[in-house]
């Protein structure tokens, strides 16, 4: 796995660190829970990924964690705090369950979703259409992907 996600990083020109162990990502996605209610879900998952992908920072240690959030704007001891929230289970099963219904079967699963659609509406006979691109993939994949929800080529 790390030498095809080296030759993608290397063919896009991207700084790429990852570590030999998979760290389990439950304490990230948690804290990212606690992001979005700060309406910092944005900054703390660049901040995640980079210290995880480029930097082969430790996404498991709480001081490591609580770096990441202070660099995302958060209040660093409350976002290391929130992981003993005993509502953390229940959200995280709750991403579990959403994750599921929406296809994702890895880490990081991008959406392309064409402009104006709701999952409500179902997948679109033709024209645009929702398209899911799974995990690590070279520049073409995404492109194609990015083309079938519609974007346009700059």
């Amino acid at each position: 796995m790390h030498a095809r996600l080296q030759s993608v990083a290397d063919d896009m020109g991207v700084a790429f660190s990852p570590r030999e162990h998979a760290p389990s990502t439950k304490s990230a996605l948690a804290i990212a829970a606690f992001a979005r209610r700060e309406g910092r879900l944005a900054e703390w998952r660049e901040a995640a990924m980079n210290a995880h992908w480029r930097d082969g920072r430790d996404i498991e240690d709480r001081a490591v964690l609580a770096e990441l959030a202070a660099a995302a704007g958060l209040d660093p001891q409350r976002a290391v705090d929130f992981l003993d929230d005993p509502a953390v289970p229940g959200i995280l099963q709750a991403q579990r369950i959403e994750a599921h219904q929406w296809g994702v079967t890895g880490i990081p699963t991008w959406f392309m979703l064409p402009e104006g659609w709701t999952p409500e509406q179902g997948v679109p006979e033709t024209g645009p259409r929702p398209v899911r691109v799974v995990g690590c993939q070279p520049a073409e994949v995404v492109e194609r992907a990015a083309q079938l929800a519609g974007a346009r080529p700059r």
